[in-house]
């Protein structure tokens, strides 16, 4: 992803409300007050301060400068890399990151490392390979995941599967469709609030019924394991 695209999306994220407190409430109802939790690849923070927000010790792992440079105003400690992370984390939360990196196995490995014998992993990834779009080429993804094969990837690195469920079943349709008209969506601030507004906010309860079916994204909670 080159800077400008990437900034490009980490701020058009960030103006979709409905969207991502969703996806918080996700993340909240799934770690607890005694965790020490590390965001690995925490962009500009939204989800890190929301969390930190809430009264949960949390530290970030972010390779982007400016990204950095945002967590450092929101009073975040923040790492370039998980070697150098204390040794404390035991539940490690990560929201569309393992998509952009090549080796996704060895990212795992290095995840399930850094974490004590039953902790915690999270993660939220885009899925299906059926709603691939340009998009996806423009922000650098590697892959879209399916159930099957980050079930697959988490147990070869002897992570033991709690929950894995897909999320956004409406915003799969729109991707969908976007694909089969030939409509360029890209980072368009108006879509992405309209979207928010009048799309997801009236029908992200749909996921009730389809988690098991598709959505546009994974959530996934894993435990590691010896």
């Amino acid at each position: 992803m080159n800077k400008e695209l990437d900034i490009a999306a980490l701020e058009s994220v960030s103006i979709a409300d409905n969207y991502n407190n969703y996806v918080a409430g996700l993340f909240f109802s799934n770690i607890k007050k005694s965790y020490n939790i590390l965001d690995f690849g925490a962009g500009y923070g939204l989800f890190t301060k929301k969390i930190k927000d809430a009264g949960y010790k949390i530290l970030a792992v972010e390779i982007n400068k400016e990204a950095i440079e945002k967590l450092k105003t929101l009073n975040i400690d923040c790492y370039s890399s998980i070697e150098k992370v204390p040794l404390t984390t035991n539940c490690i939360i990560s929201l569309n990151v393992l998509e952009h990196i090549d080796d996704d196995y060895k990212c795992l490995k290095d995840l399930y490392s850094h974490l004590p014998i039953d902790g915690k992993l999270i993660l939220y990834l885009p899925a299906s390979n059926l709603v691939w779009t340009k998009l996806d080429e423009m922000v650098n993804h590697k892959r879209r995941y399916s159930k099957r094969q980050v079930t697959e990837l988490l147990e070869s690195n002897k992570f033991k599967i709690e929950k894995v469920f897909y999320v956004d079943f409406i915003g799969w349709w729109v991707l969908l469709l976007s694909k089969i008209l030939k409509l360029d969506l890209g980072f368009d601030k108006k879509k992405i609030k309209f979207y928010d507004k009048y799309i997801f906010k009236f029908f992200k309860f749909i996921d009730h019924v389809t988690k098991n079916i598709v959505g546009k994204n994974l959530f996934i909670v894993a435990t590691k394991k010896v």
